[in-house]
């Protein structure tokens, strides 16, 4: 008997929903605008302070998200994920307008906390929604052609951001930035439901007896955290090291290893919707992260540039997949009253680990050297393989 299952939906279904296009051509655009600031941030800050205050403004941005992440499914599941959206969507544009006439530190500094805050609200009500405007087995390819064009938007808005700064006023900049949220918001009023919403659940119900309940959910949320602690956090801190000791234009290397990476990650979550048929799934991801963890390990010891930028390729290709797979998973086996609180709970664990690994990948590079921290996550990639081959919830997935 084949392993596929041919009865599911094709990976471009999700298209014919009129809901689920509007809500992605909208996100898409904010995606981008997100970007452009992202790029647009360290100079605006260096403008009128230095490197410490943009530091200390980055950890306010990550504060914010892991922050609203829990409130934002407590609302979701109490209002509706399309009602949490809008507020964080048109809370993003006026933050932005009120930068532009803010002139203090002090005052970006709090407009970043909020903006922060407001996108941890928003991110568990978006993958809260998705099961309300796609039927059960359109869910992975939904995901797969939502987070592929987040992919193509988060490579394009590096470039459009460093044209824009080059180009144009910092006010311009965030203007720009506050439309793309007014115009994904707009999209949300047109997005109705193909699948009536749950009835609304009394915050703090159900949701810590289906977590107590559900080894899946607790294996699918650690392994999601250790894979962030151990390979995400090398791309940011440990590489970039490693290139500018072992290549004479290590930034030019960098920045074609990243693109080799968005490749891969662009391919591996659009192949994600068609993984997803696949009955033998949970044994397909952790031959995956053994995978991710055997190339994390030899990374250093690759010679040339092409060995390296086929290697970035694979661990694209690899978190390309497992990001989709995951998501879809934590949707379905989710009861729908409480999604927004499961949602915010995948979150935050991802979220807030990147910030820890950050931490301890960058003692270890300090200490020891990026090779060794090349290794030690790599290790710490396949221990995660290791303890999920353990779990039958992850085998049988």
């Amino acid at each position: 008997m084949s392993d596929v299952r041919l009865s599911r939906p094709g990976l471009l279904a999700p298209l014919r929903r009129r809901g689920f296009r509007r809500l992605v051509a909208g996100q898409v655009l904010s995606t981008l605008g997100d970007m452009v600031f992202a790029v647009s941030l360290p100079f605006i800050v260096l403008r009128t302070g230095d490197a410490k205050d943009l530091a200390v403004l980055l950890t306010l941005l990550g504060v914010g998200r892991v922050a609203g992440a829990p409130l934002g499914g407590l609302l979701a599941d109490r209002w509706s994920p399309r009602k949490v959206m809008l507020v964080a969507d048109l809370g993003r544009a006026a933050v932005l307008l009120w930068l532009i006439t803010s002139g203090s530190l002090l005052a970006f500094g709090a407009g970043i906390v909020l903006l922060g805050l407001l996108e941890g609200l928003f991110l568990p009500a978006y993958w809260a929604i998705m099961p309300t405007l796609l039927d059960e087995e359109e869910l992975a390819g939904g995901n797969a052609v939502g987070e592929g064009l987040m992919v193509l938007a988060a490579m394009a808005g590096p470039l459009i951001g460093g044209i824009a700064m080059a180009s144009m006023s910092t006010g311009a900049v965030l203007a720009v930035n506050a439309a793309t949220f007014a115009v994904s918001a707009a999209t949300l009023l047109a997005v109705r439901p193909h699948r009536p919403a749950p009835v609304a659940a009394p915050a703090g119900t159900g949701f810590w007896a289906f977590a107590r309940g559900s080894r899946l959910l607790i294996a699918v949320l650690f392994m999601a955290a250790m894979s962030q602690l151990t390979s995400t956090a090398m791309m940011n801190v440990a590489l970039p090291i490693y290139l500018d000791r072992h290549f004479d234009d290590g930034q030019r290397v960098y920045g074609l290893l990243l693109g080799a990476q968005g490749a891969g990650l662009l391919l591996g979550t659009l192949a994600a919707g068609l993984v997803w048929r696949l009955r033998r799934r949970g044994h397909l991801a952790l031959g995956l992260l053994v995978a991710d963890g055997l190339v994390l390990t030899a990374f250093p010891r690759l010679p040339g540039l092409l060995a390296p930028l086929a290697a970035m390729v694979v661990l694209g290709l690899v978190a390309g997949v497992l990001s989709v797979v995951a998501l879809t998973l934590v949707q379905r086996i989710s009861p729908a009253e409480i999604l927004g609180r499961v949602m915010a709970a995948f979150t935050a664990v991802t979220i807030a680990a990147f910030p820890v690994a950050a931490v301890v990948i960058g003692v270890i590079v300090t200490r020891q050297g990026p090779e060794s921290a090349f290794v030690v996550g790599g290790i710490g990639v396949l221990a995660v393989s290791a303890i999920g081959a353990a779990q039958r919830a992850i085998r049988n997935a």
